[in-house]
C-alpha cells in the first residue's frame, strides 16, 4: 500500500482554464457582480470566482463555493448545482484535502448521471481518477481515466482527450512506468502546442518533467520545467508555479546543488503562501528537510521535521507522519543519536503496522460490498424471472389489443399528417408577410434617405453657399463676424458628413466591415488634416474584411469610434491614437488607445459622450468598458458577439 515517499513530491493539482491570466477573470467577474445580476447569473459568476480563485487562493475559493452552492440550491438548478460542486471538489483537490475532494466530485457525477450529461460525466470521470491516483487507488484511477479517454475519443473531443493522456501519463509515473507515461503525455504535448494552450502546455509540460526525473534525465526533465513555468506564468497558475520551483529544487537536489534547490525552495514558498494551500506547504517543508539532509544540515533539517511532525501529529495525518519519520530516522544517525533512532523505528514500525491494518480493512470491506452487491444482482434476477413469468401471461391480453392500438396509432399519424401540414402553411404564410413587410420597411428608408439627400443636404449646401457668398461678397472688417461665418460654414460641412454617413447606413440593410473600415480611414484622414501633431494608426484584423453588419450595428460601431478619437483630441491632448479591431473566441474586439492626460474614473461623472458610447455598443448586444488613470491615457475596449462566426 505505501509508496515511497518521493511520490509526494509529484503531487500536481491543474485545473482547466482558459488561456487567460486568472487574476484579470476575476476581476471582470467581481466587475460584472456590480451591475446586480439576477439570481441565476449571480449563482453562475460565484460559481466561475471558485473556479478561478481555486489556483490563486484556497480561501477565496471556498468562501465563493460557498455562496454559489447557497444561490443554485435557492434556485433548485441541478445543471448549476452539478458545475458548482465540481468547482469545490477541484478546490480541495488543490489544497490536498482528498476526502473532501472525492465527496463533491461524486456529487457533481450523481448530479450529471441523473441528467444523462455524457459529456460532464465523463469530466466528473477525469477529475475523479486523479483523485484516486493521489490517494493510490491505483485501479480505480485507471479505470475513471480510461473512461473519460474513450469517450472523448469517440465525440472526437481532442481537447479533453489530451487531458485524459496527461492524466494518464502522470499515473504512469507515479507506477513507474515512465516509458509508457511519455507514450501518453506526447501526443496531450503535441496537441496542446498545435493548439497554443498555455494552460494545458503548463500541466502536460510539468507532468512530463516528473517523467523523465523517473528515467533520471536530469537535462530533459529541466527543459520541461521550464517550459511549464513559461506557459504557467502566461495561466496565471499560481499553485502549479509554486510546485514547479519544488519539482525543479528536486532536481538541484540530486544534483548535489544544494543552494539552487534552497533558492528554488524559497520561490516555491513565496507563491505558495500566496495561494493559501497547507498541502503545498506541508510538502514543501519537506522537500527543504530533505535538501538539508543532503547537504549536511543535520540540524536546520531537524528543526523543520520536528516542526511538521508535531502538525501532523495534531490533524491526525498517519501516512504524512509515517513519510515524514522515515526522513527524521536518517536524521537522528547523522547526529549520532541511536536513541533516537530506535525509539522514531519502534513507532515508524507501529505506524507503518497501523496504515497496513487500514488498508487491509479497506480491501475488506470492498470485498464485502462485492459480495453484497452480488447477492443482491442475484435477487434481482430471481425477481427478474418472476416478471419475466407474468409477462409471458399477459401477451396473449396484449395481442388482442395490438390491433387496436395499430388502427389509433394510424388515425393518430393521419391527423398529426395534417397538422404538420397546416403548421407549414401557417410558417409559409407569416414568412411572406414578413417580407413583404422588410421590403416595405426598406422603401420607408430609401424613401426618407432620399429626403434628406434632396432637401436638407439642399439647404446645408445652400447655408455654405450663402456664407461664402457673404465673405466673398462684403469686406468684413469685423473679426469676430468673421471667425463665426468660418465656424458656421465648418460646422455646416461637418454636418453634412453626418448626414452623409447617416444616408450611408440607411441606405444598406447590411453593411460589410470593410465598407466600415474605409468609412473610418476616411474620418481618420480628415483628423489627421485638423491636427497633423497627432499620430493615428488604424490596424484590423484580415478576418473581418468578409464580415457582415446591420446597418445599425455598423452606424453605432462607427459613431463610437468617431467620439472616442475626438474625445481623446479634443480632451485629453493625446499624441498618438490607435485604433485596433480584431476577431478572437467567437468575438469582434475593438479597441481605442490615446496617451493622452486620462482622467480619474472616480471623481468624474459619465457625461453625455460618455454615456452615449455606451448605450450605442449595449444597443446592439455589446459590452463596452473604459480602463483610465490620471496622467496613463485611456483605453476604450468593445466586444461584440460574431454572428458571422
Amino acid at each position: 500500500m505505501l509508496k515511497k515517499y518521493f511520490f509526494i513530491f509529484f503531487i500536481w493539482c491543474f485545473i482547466p482554464c482558459k488561456a487567460q491570466n486568472a487574476q484579470v477573470m476575476i476581476d471582470k467577474l467581481k466587475a460584472s457582480l456590480k451591475d446586480n445580476p439576477d439570481a441565476k447569473k449571480t449563482a453562475s459568476v460565484y460559481s466561475d470566482l471558485t473556479w478561478y480563485y481555486s489556483t490563486v487562493s484556497v480561501d477565496s475559493a471556498l468562501a465563493y463555493g460557498k455562496k454559489a452552492e447557497y444561490e443554485a440550491q435557492k434556485l433548485a438548478d441541478s445543471t448549476l448545482l452539478g458545475q458548482i460542486y465540481s468547482d469545490i471538489g477541484s478546490v480541495y483537490f488543490n489544497n490536498g484535502d482528498l476526502d473532501n475532494s472525492q465527496k463533491n466530485y461524486l456529487r457533481s457525477y450523481t448530479i450529471r448521471k441523473h441528467r444523462k450529461d455524457a459529456f460532464g460525466v465523463a469530466k466528473i470521470s477525469n477529475n475523479l481518477g486523479n483523485v484516486y491516483r493521489d490517494k493510490q487507488e491505483y485501479t480505480k484511477s485507471m479505470k475513471a481515466f480510461l473512461e473519460a479517454l474513450a469517450y472523448f475519443e469517440s465525440v472526437k473531443d481532442d481537447k479533453n482527450k489530451a487531458v485524459a493522456q496527461s492524466n494518464i501519463g502522470l499515473l504512469m509515473v507515479r507506477l513507474s512506468d515512465y516509458s509508457k507515461a511519455l507514450q501518453y503525455l506526447n501526443p496531450a504535448i503535441a496537441y496542446a502546442e498545435k493548439n497554443k494552450l498555455p494552460d494545458r502546455l503548463c500541466e502536460f509540460y510539468g507532468n512530463l518533467g516528473k517523467a523523465y526525473m523517473g528515467l533520471n534525465d536530469t537535462i530533459k526533465a529541466r527543459v520541461a520545467f521550464e517550459k511549464s513555468l513559461k506557459n504557467c506564468k502566461i495561466s496565471g497558475n499560481q499553485k502549479a508555479i509554486s510546485t514547479l520551483y519544488q519539482n525543479m529544487g528536486l532536481l538541484k537536489t540530486r544534483q548535489q546543488n544544494a543552494a539552487g534547490a534552497t533558492a528554488l525552495y524559497e520561490k516555491s514558498k513565496a507563491v505558495a503562501k500566496t495561494v493559501n494551500s497547507d498541502h503545498d506547504q506541508d510538502n514543501l517543508k519537506i522537500s527543504i528537510a530533505r535538501s538539508y539532509l543532503k547537504s549536511g544540515k543535520y540540524q536546520e533539517a531537524l528543526k523543520l521535521l520536528t516542526e511538521i511532525k508535531a502538525k501532523f501529529l495534531r490533524e491526525k495525518k498517519d501516512e504524512s507522519l509515517y513519510y515524514t519519520l522515515d526522513i527524521l530516522i536518517p536524521t537522528f544517525a547523522y547526529l549520532k543519536q541511536p536513541d533516537s533512532v530506535l525509539y522514531y523505528q519502534e513507532i515508524n514500525k507501529k505506524l507503518s503496522e497501523h496504515l497496513t491494518r487500514l488498508s487491509t480493512l479497506k480491501h475488506t470491506a470492498e470485498l464485502e460490498t462485492k459480495y453484497q452487491t452480488a447477492k443482491k444482482e442475484k435477487l434481482l434476477a430471481e425477481e427478474r424471472a418472476e416478471t419475466r413469468r407474468k409477462t409471458t401471461l399477459l401477451i396473449g391480453i396484449s395481442i388482442l389489443t395490438f390491433f387496436v392500438i395499430i388502427i389509433s396509432l394510424l388515425i393518430y399519424r393521419q391527423q398529426k399528417l395534417k397538422n404538420k401540414q397546416q403548421k407549414q402553411e401557417f410558417r409559409l404564410k407569416t414568412a411572406i408577410a414578413q417580407i413583404e413587410t422588410q421590403n416595405k420597411l426598406q422603401e420607408q428608408r430609401l424613401s426618407i434617405s432620399r429626403d434628406l439627400h434632396d432637401n436638407i443636404g439642399a439647404q446645408l449646401t445652400f447655408i455654405i453657399s450663402s456664407v461664402d457668398n457673404i465673405k466673398h461678397g462684403f469686406d468684413i472688417q469685423n473679426i469676430r463676424l468673421s471667425d463665426k461665418l468660418r465656424s458656421i460654414s465648418e460646422f455646416t460641412k461637418s454636418t453634412i458628413v453626418e448626414l452623409r454617413d447617416t444616408i450611408w447606413a440607411m441606405n444598406n440593410s447590411a453593411i460589410a466591415f470593410e465598407d466600415l473600415k474605409v468609412r473610418i480611414l476616411n474620418f481618420i484622414e480628415k483628423a489627421k488634416m485638423a491636427k497633423e501633431d497627432i499620430h493615428f494608426s488604424f490596424d484590423i484584423d484580415e478576418k473581418l474584411n468578409t464580415l457582415t453588419l446591420s446597418s445599425i450595428e455598423g452606424m453605432n460601431i462607427y459613431r463610437t469610434i468617431q467620439e472616442a478619437v475626438n474625445n481623446a483630441i479634443k480632451y485629453a491632448g493625446a499624441e498618438n491614437i490607435a485604433i485596433d479591431a480584431s476577431a478572437e473566441n467567437g468575438n469582434i474586439s475593438i479597441t481605442i488607445t490615446d496617451n493622452g492626460t486620462g482622467f480619474d474614473p472616480e471623481n468624474i461623472s459619465n457625461g453625455n459622450g460618455l454615456h452615449n458610447m455606451r448605450k450605442r455598443i449595449e444597443d446592439i448586444g455589446g459590452t463596452f468598458e473604459i480602463r483610465t488613470a490620471v496622467s496613463e491615457g485611456t483605453t476604450i475596449s468593445i466586444l461584440l458577439k460574431n454572428k458571422n462566426s
